[in-house]
């Protein structure tokens, strides 16, 4: 069977210009993008790229990201900035929303403040590979608020990255038990009361690279590419992700 391999492509860039120029260019090759909202220089800048771009180009294929210095991101204002930034990126009801866990437990209404876009919860691990069972807890807490869910830590070796991958098989089986209701965001476009719960689960650094491509045989619903320079530890390319992707899919010679 064919192999298509979904793909985000991580687009950061100073001005607001330069970073529509980016996006621009990865849907012309990739299914997504992921606009680093934080690698802009102000909030004005934020919001003057998120004007710039159709807004159903928005709706449908950015995810937004507003990351923090202590979560491997370029933000440099208060965390008070960028939660009410998140807040304001929420109206323009991108594709996704990416939100950290932490930010979601810390201020207890941001998640219905943004409750109108469809939220990613996010939770990372940029110094060590956390046990398997402090994993399961973070993801269930990210249940708690929406359907759609990211954890990435950094690996040393492939025992760690595989542990990553571990989670899609506790997960799938948390899926078909959940029932969690407790915030909109856990809501579908249908209005049914749970949609369908997605995990991107994969390792960072060069020990995870190979994750980035295994995760999508196991669920995740696509991988975070760049254009060029890496924006995130093991990060893979798209032009090498597309090749793999036709390797992949050619027909196998029998016998």
């Amino acid at each position: 069977m064919a192999t298509t391999y979904k793909t985000c492509v991580s687009a950061g860039a100073k001005t607001p210009n330069a970073m529509r120029s980016v996006i621009t260019r990865a849907l012309k090759l990739s299914d997504y993008a992921e606009a680093r909202l934080d690698f802009l220089d102000s909030k004005d800048d934020m919001f003057c790229l998120l004007d710039m771009l159709p807004h159903d180009i928005l709706k449908k294929r950015i995810v937004c990201t507003v990351r923090a210095a202590y979560d491997g991101g370029q933000f440099a204002g208060s965390e008070s900035d960028r939660l009410d930034i998140l807040r304001k990126v929420a109206a323009y009801k991108p594709y996704r929303l990416d939100v950290e866990l932490d930010a979601l437990q810390k201020d207890k209404k941001l998640a219905d403040d943004t409750s109108g876009t469809s939220i990613l919860a996010s939770w990372h691990s940029f110094d060590n590979m956390p046990r398997v069972q402090t994993m399961r807890k973070k993801i269930l807490k990210m249940m708690s608020y929406t359907t759609h869910l990211k954890i990435a830590c950094m690996a040393k070796n492939t025992a760690e990255s595989v542990r990553m991958l571990e989670m899609y098989k506790w997960f799938g089986e948390e899926n078909r038990k959940d029932g969690a209701t407790t915030h909109d965001n856990r809501k579908n476009t249908t209005g049914s009361k749970t949609g369908k719960n997605t995990l991107i689960s994969f390792a960072m650094g060069d020990a995870g690279m190979l994750t980035r491509i295994l995760c999508m045989h196991l669920g995740s619903p696509y991988t975070y590419v760049s254009l060029g320079k890496a924006l995130a530890p093991g990060q893979i390319s798209l032009e090498d992700v597309k090749a793999l992707d036709r390797t992949m899919s050619k027909p196998r010679r029998t016998s």
